[in-house]
């Protein structure tokens, strides 16, 4: 159980170590963007080298010192509905094997379709107009959707606060296909905050954690917006 003085509030701090400290289940849905990218975590070294890729690549510094082992683990334990996670292609296959072999879930590979994608390097390579996401449910929790598309179509929004923002509408579909008024949505890795201006429309409360200083305040400003 989370006391409403801790809701509707964005963290800065380290996802994983403040999910640790919340109770089993205690949340109603779990929707997030985590790090990836070319950089992965590389045991002791990764301390060595933060500062350095966090003056290079915001995100870079991020991806290496994600621990995708104990974020899944977490996101398991205190979820008792659905979790969404938006991920890199490298991360596909660990995060759909757990929730495969976790006896209390079921799982499906889903996507974002980008309906207007970046023409960027499309002379040399097929362009990429997709973005993997992992969905997985406790058996028998509420859904929404009865029997709709896996690949989901929307637009890229016009933002630029976040090299990876997600489109607000694409969220709303998703908060309202897993989730009900009043439920608790929670974003380990609440980026510029589109998860928690989502809630807001939609009726629910949101807690959102976001490590980096530059996101957290633009996070921040955004909901503040909004209220």
């Amino acid at each position: 159980m989370i006391k409403e003085l801790f809701l509707n509030k964005i963290y800065h701090a380290d996802c994983i170590e403040d999910m640790k400290v919340l109770d089993d289940q205690c949340v109603d849905l779990i929707l997030t963007d985590i790090p990836y990218g070319e950089v992965t975590k590389n045991g002791a070294e990764r301390a060595k080298y933060e500062g350095q890729l966090r003056n290079i690549n915001k995100g870079a510094a991020d991806a290496l010192t994600f621990d995708l082992d104990v974020f899944l683990e977490q996101c398991a334990r205190i979820t008792k509905g659905s979790i969404y996670i938006f991920c890199g292609i490298e991360q596909i296959s660990k995060i759909y094997s757990y929730f495969d072999n976790h006896k209390d879930f079921m799982v499906r590979q889903c996507g974002w379709r980008k309906t207007n994608p970046s023409p960027a390097n499309g002379q040399h390579m097929w362009l990429s107009s997709m973005e993997n996401c992992i969905f997985a449910k406790r058996r028998k929790t509420k859904f929404n959707q009865r029997c709709k598309n896996a690949i989901w179509d929307f637009p890229v929004g016009r933002s630029k606060r976040h090299p990876t923002e997600k489109p607000i509408k694409l969220f709303e579909y998703l908060i309202e296909s897993s989730s009900d008024e009043g439920d608790i949505v929670l974003d380990p890795c609440m980026g510029s905050g589109t998860t928690a201006e989502a809630c807001i429309n939609l009726n629910r409360k949101y807690i959102g954690f976001e490590i980096n200083d530059e996101y957290y305040k633009v996070a921040n400003e955004r909901v503040n917006n909004i209220k």
